[in-house]
């Protein structure tokens, strides 16, 4: 089995990396800007083929939001979604200067939690922190 790493997804790959774990189809245009407007996207290949991606979305100082932890279904529970973590995480720490703190924002799908709580993420709400909230809009 060789694991390979990767900075870089198609579209198309992107499109049906989410499509293999139902999240909702959103257009290609979309796709081409989070691709481009990513500040940093790893990709996972076993053998040549995507089985897993993760990439950050930040201001480059205090706010790193992990936007996306996708991981093939036929893959999920053999330590992939570990491996995308690890490295969302180690790009974080290389980018921030000794001393400094950072706000590490994401959304889990419901039941995931306990995956995020092991990389020291706190479900919300807490005594710290409120709900977080989303708001889905639709252009009409």
């Amino acid at each position: 089995m060789n694991i390979e790493y990767s900075n870089s997804i198609s579209v198309e790959e992107y499109i049906e990396i989410r499509n293999s774990v139902e999240w909702p189809a959103i257009s290609e245009r979309q796709v081409e800007c989070i691709i481009k407007n990513s500040q940093f996207l790893i990709t996972i290949r076993i053998d040549g083929r995507l089985v897993g991606m993760s990439r950050i979305i930040t201001d480059g100082g205090y706010v790193f939001f992990v936007a996306d932890v996708i991981v093939h279904p036929d893959f999920q529970g053999k330590g992939i979604g570990r491996l995308l973590m690890e490295k969302v995480m180690e790009y974080i720490n290389l980018n921030m200067v000794s001393g400094e703190t950072a706000f590490i924002n994401l959304m889990s799908i419901n039941g995931k939690e306990g995956f995020y709580e092991k990389f020291g993420f706190k479900k919300r709400p807490n005594e710290e922190f409120g709900c977080g909230m989303s708001y889905k809009y639709e252009k009409k």
